[in-house]
């Protein structure tokens, strides 16, 4: 008879818990990251003077991601961070528009546990593949000329001598990033997260591509860098 009122409790327990706790399998969601690189070759290049530094195009990060929890307590997904930075160049004979983004592709593997019905700690370690952009809108007649004068503020002595129609410089380049959260479920569906972490990256200043052409771009250190992110969370089946 005690070990009946023990399963009839377990029971009654589970059924009352469960719609509280249950949650979608797949979920997105969407926030902002902070940290904190030095991007020595945009800041301190005296030659060419660039847009003023910032919290919203230094230190802050789009984040966007999609999970799927394959077990009980993982789950994977992909994770886009992205730092973007747009102003408009002082070079010598013209004023091009800028662009500037740095993006981490991270691909996720998180543990999770309740640690009250709606408080959820999570673990989080993921490989990283991150990717590096530069665009000048230039004028037809000046492309050469501006992109030089951009490629030898950054240190690469060896300049272009032709250019196609549209053209960025590109770097690729690999790392990994661990981080604890916490998540607070407002309802079934919705659930608010935060992490605390690392980002450390193996990217080098000569590694950029421009026009199939290597050539050498900005100082920045994004290794060993500490990361935080808050976002909402929605559940989508």
């Amino acid at each position: 008879m005690k070990s009946q009122i023990q399963v009839f409790t377990i029971v009654i327990l589970f059924i009352t818990v469960e719609p509280v706790i249950s949650q979608p399998k797949i979920s997105s969601d969407f926030g902002f990251g902070f940290y904190e690189p030095t991007m020595e070759g945009f800041d301190e290049n005296s030659d060419v003077p660039f847009p003023t530094g910032a919290i919203y195009n230094r230190n802050m990060l789009v984040n966007w991601s999609i999970y799927y929890e394959f077990f009980s307590n993982a789950r994977i997904g992909y994770n886009l961070l992205t730092s973007i930075e747009v102003g408009e160049l002082e070079l010598t004979d013209s004023h091009p528009v800028f662009w500037r983004t740095i993006r981490y592709n991270m691909f996720p593997l998180e543990t999770f546990f309740r640690w009250r019905p709606k408080i959820e700690l999570n673990f989080t370690l993921a490989p990283i593949w991150g990717r590096g952009k530069i665009t000048v809108e230039t004028t037809p007649s000046g492309k050469t000329d501006n992109w030089n004068e951009l490629l030898n503020s950054f240190g690469d002595s060896d300049p272009m001598d032709k250019m196609g129609s549209t053209d960025a410089m590109l770097n690729d380049w690999y790392g990994y990033s661990g981080m604890i959260g916490i998540r607070y479920y407002y309802s079934s569906r919705i659930g608010f997260d935060f992490k605390a972490g690392f980002l450390n990256n193996s990217y080098n200043e000569k590694n950029w591509r421009l026009y199939k052409k290597d050539v050498v771009g900005p100082k920045m250190k994004i290794d060993s860098l500490p990361l935080f992110s808050f976002k909402v969370v929605y559940g989508l089946k």
